[in-house]
């Protein structure tokens, strides 16, 4: 998810994905779990992400995503690779920097990979002038800061929005619960409790797999 400096150190994400029916949205504002464990009031951001690949797909042939996210008046440009998904448990390494405008910037991306094969994808010769939009993803996330026991801190998320790919587009209701510190299995056993006040179904595939779906339908959108 995002940072609040320009550029995040080299970093294993971990978050479970979580969908959520649109009609269970005004509820899940209501829940006292969120007003138990959450410190601070919610945080509004409006996100437009582009997402790029080269016309083969280079990137996503080496499961790895690259976009440039605008983010109030910055963009952000980031990169994730390798890593696993199990039971909506998304597991990924993960580099972020900021970049001047809506252009990724290998240059300034290039020094932050520290995962050889990841960094070796980005290294593949004349990447950058092959770089093409593949999609777009346009949500407005609702953040909520948790502190949960075992001194673990937890980002919730609650993305409410589009993924667009040329003229096709879809709807993108979800939840991520992102591990900041702590206990990958407090923030599990909190999901339970979530799970257990409100229907929510743990989600394998990521905002790039929806998009490359949406992009190539019938092919093979897995990363």
């Amino acid at each position: 998810m995002l940072s609040e400096i320009a550029v995040k150190l080299p970093t294993m994400e971990i978050e479970l994905k979580l969908s959520i029916a649109p009609g269970d949205v005004d509820a899940f504002h209501q829940l006292p779990l969120l007003k138990e464990y959450s410190f601070g009031a919610p945080e509004l951001q409006g996100l437009f992400s582009i997402y790029v690949d080269t016309p083969t797909l280079h990137l996503k042939k080496h499961r790895s995503a690259l976009r440039v996210r605008k983010v109030g008046d910055k963009w952000l440009q980031t990169y994730k690779g390798g890593g696993r998904v199990e039971a909506g448990l998304h597991q990924r390494h993960e580099w972020e920097c900021e970049v001047p405008g809506p252009e990724i910037d290998l240059d300034s991306l290039l020094p932050l990979v520290d995962n050889p094969a990841a960094r070796e994808a980005l290294e593949a010769p004349h990447l950058a002038e092959q770089l093409r939009e593949v999609f777009t993803t346009s949500f407005l996330r609702t953040i909520w800061m948790l502190s949960l026991p075992q001194d673990t801190v937890v980002e919730l998320a609650l993305d409410q929005g589009f993924v667009s790919a040329g003229e096709r587009s879809e709807a993108l209701c979800e939840i991520e619960l992102e591990l900041k510190s702590g206990q990958t299995e407090v923030l599990l056993a909190f999901s339970q409790s979530l799970r257990q006040a409100i229907t929510l179904e743990p989600s394998n595939i990521s905002k790039a797999q929806r998009g490359f779906a949406l992009r190539f339908p019938g092919g093979d959108s897995a990363l």
